[in-house]
C-alpha cells in the first residue's frame, strides 16, 4: 500500500492544476479539447476506520492538457459498508474492515482507485520528549498512526488525547486545538496519550519551574513615536530555556515616558510617550526580570512628503515645492527650506537650492522632470513636474494713445497688438485678437478681415477720447487712448 503522507503530496500537486469544465472553450483555435481520461488519486490507499481521506479526480484531454475535475465528476463507491463518498471527493470510512472501489465518472469517462481500511497496530505520540515547560506554557503533540498494512496516518484530529496527570499538565481533545498540552503545575511529569481504535500511544512531558527571567534588549534607545519589542526569555530549574514573551506581565516603570503592551497579539511591545527614561520588566509565574532600560529620545524625521505631487506649466514659468517632513511622533514641519532639492532633468526644469528661494522650480524646455526634497537621511515621495509649450502672458497695444482731427472723409489710426509669450518670447497678434473701442460714437475700430485694428473716426464731426483694447485667449490688453478733435 502506498504511504498516506506520500499520497497527501500527490493531492496537493494535484490540486494545483486549475478546473476546466469541458464545453466551455478553448485558449486554441479550432474545437475544444474534449476529456479522454479520468485518474484518481492518491492510488490504492489505504486509511484506518472512521476516518477521511480527500481523493482527486484527473482529467486528461485530447490536447495533453490535464485539469481538476474533483468537483464535477460523478463519484460512487462500490461498498458503502467500508466507505462512502462525497460529490467533493471526501471518502468517510466506516468502521468495518475491507476495500472498496471508488470511481469518478464525467458522461462516458470513469476512472477508479481502491480504498481499502486498515485496524491501527500502533501509535506513535511526537516530540516523544519535548523540552520542559513551565507551567502555563503548552506543547503541541502529534499522533501518528501505522496501520497493519504499514500504511502511516496522521491521527492527531482523530485520535482521543488523555493526560496521566491532569494535576502537572492537561492536554485538549476539543477539535481545533486537539493533542494541546498546557503544563499546570511544577515540578511533574505527565503522560501524553493518544488513543484511536483501541491502541494508544505517548509520549512524556515535564513541567519545571521558572528560576529566573532576562529581558532583552536589556538597555536600548528609540525617538519619541516609535515602538521597540522586548523579549522574555525564561529559564527553568532543569536549565531548559524558554521564550517567555507572550505568557509573561509586562511593566514599565512611567508609563508617562513609553508603555508597554499585554495584549497578547502584541506583548512585550513598548510605546514612546514622551523624551526620558523608564524600566521595563517581565513577571511570570511569580518570577520578575531585572529591569531593562529604555531611553526615549527626541523625535526624528521619518518621511517628507513634497506638494504638489503632480503639476504641469507653461514653459517659462515657475513652480513653487513644498517639503513637509512627519517626524516619528507624527508631528509635521515644513522643511522646504532646509531640504536639498533635485530635479531629475536640468534640461528641463532646475529646482533651486539657493537660500529664499528652495524648492522653486524654472521651466527651461518642454519635457517632464522629477522633484525630490532630502534631508536628514529622509528622500522624499518623488513629484512630476510637466512642461508644456509656452502660453501667453500678456497683449501691448501700440500706439498706447493717439489723436485724430474729424473731417467729412473721417480719419484712421492703424492699431498692433503684440502677444509676450510665458518664454519671453514675442509675437505679432494684431490679426488674430478681438478688438474694442470703449465708445464707437467717437470712433469705430475693426475685426474685419484685412482691417483688424483699423480705428476709424466719426465723419459727422463727433470729438472725445475713446479706450482701444485687444483680447485674445482670454488676456486682455493695456488700454490705448485715441483722441477725436476738430
Amino acid at each position: 500500500m502506498q504511504n498516506r503522507f506520500g499520497s497527501w503530496i500527490i493531492i496537493v500537486a494535484a490540486m494545483l492544476l486549475p478546473v476546466f469544465i469541458p464545453g466551455c472553450g478553448s485558449d486554441e483555435t479550432g474545437p475544444p479539447p474534449v476529456l479522454v481520461s479520468l485518474s484518481v488519486t492518491p492510488v490504492n490507499s489505504s486509511t484506518a476506520p472512521g476516518t477521511t481521506t480527500q481523493l482527486m479526480a484527473i482529467g486528461t484531454f485530447s490536447n495533453n492538457s490535464m485539469r481538476n475535475l474533483t468537483t464535477s465528476v460523478v463519484w460512487t463507491s462500490s461498498d458503502t459498508g467500508i466507505a462512502a463518498i462525497s460529490n467533493q471527493g471526501v471518502a468517510t470510512a466506516t468502521m468495518n474492515i475491507g476495500s472498496t472501489t471508488i470511481t469518478a465518472a464525467s458522461g462516458t469517462i470513469a476512472g477508479s482507485t481502491t480504498l481499502s481500511t486498515s485496524p491501527v497496530a500502533s501509535i506513535t505520540v511526537t516530540p516523544s520528549t519535548p523540552p520542559s515547560i513551565a507551567p502555563g506554557m503548552s506543547q503541541p503533540f502529534a499522533a501518528s498512526g501505522t496501520l497493519a498494512d504499514s500504511t502511516v496516518q496522521n491521527l492527531t484530529t482523530w485520535a482521543t488525547w488523555n493526560s496521566s496527570d491532569t494535576g502537572v499538565a492537561t492536554v485538549s481533545d476539543a477539535s481545533g486545538s486537539k493533542g494541546l498540552a498546557t503544563a499546570v503545575a511544577a515540578p511533574g511529569t505527565a503522560m501524553i496519550e493518544a488513543t484511536y481504535g483501541g491502541v494508544v500511544g505517548s509520549a512524556t512531558l515535564t513541567s519545571s519551574a521558572v528560576a529566573s527571567i532576562a529581558v532583552t534588549p536589556a538597555s536600548t534607545s528609540i525617538a519619541n513615536g516609535t515602538t521597540q519589542q522586548f523579549t522574555a526569555s525564561g529559564t527553568l530549574a532543569d536549565s531548559t530555556v524558554q521564550n517567555l514573551t507572550t505568557l509573561a506581565t509586562w511593566d514599565s516603570s512611567d508609563t508617562g515616558i513609553a508603555t508597554i503592551s499585554n495584549t497578547s497579539s502584541s506583548k512585550g511591545l513598548a510605546t514612546s510617550v514622551a523624551v526620558g527614561s523608564a524600566l521595563i520588566t517581565a513577571e511570570f509565574s511569580g518570577v520578575t526580570s531585572p529591569s531593562a532600560a529604555l531611553t526615549v529620545t527626541p523625535a526624528v524625521l521619518a518621511s517628507i512628503a513634497v506638494t504638489p505631487k503632480n503639476q504641469s506649466i507653461a514653459l517659462g514659468k515657475t513652480q513653487q515645492f513644498i517639503a513637509i517632513g512627519t517626524f516619528t511622533d507624527h508631528t509635521t514641519q515644513d522643511i522646504s527650506s532646509s531640504a536639498t532639492w533635485t530635479s531629475s532633468k536640468l534640461s528641463v526644469a532646475t529646482i533651486s537650492n539657493t537660500s529664499g528661494s528652495k524648492g522653486l522650480a524654472t521651466s527651461l524646455a518642454e519635457g517632464t522632470t522629477t522633484i525630490t526634497a532630502s534631508f536628514s537621511g529622509i528622500t522624499s515621495n518623488t513629484a512630476t513636474l510637466k512642461i508644456t509649450p509656452g502660453g501667453l502672458v500678456s497683449i501691448a497695444v501700440t500706439p498706447a494713445s493717439a489723436s485724430l482731427a474729424t473731417s467729412p472723409a473721417g480719419l484712421t489710426q492703424q492699431f498692433s497688438a503684440t502677444g509676450t509669450f510665458t518664454d519671453g518670447s514675442t509675437q505679432n497678434l494684431t490679426t488674430s485678437v478681438n478688438w474694442v473701442s470703449s465708445d464707437t460714437t467717437i470712433a469705430a475700430i475693426s475685426n474685419a478681415d484685412g482691417s483688424q485694428g483699423l480705428a476709424t473716426a466719426n465723419p459727422f464731426f463727433v470729438t472725445g477720447s475713446t479706450n482701444i483694447t485687444a483680447d485674445f485667449a482670454g488676456i486682455t490688453s493695456n488700454t490705448a487712448t485715441l483722441t477725436v478733435h476738430f
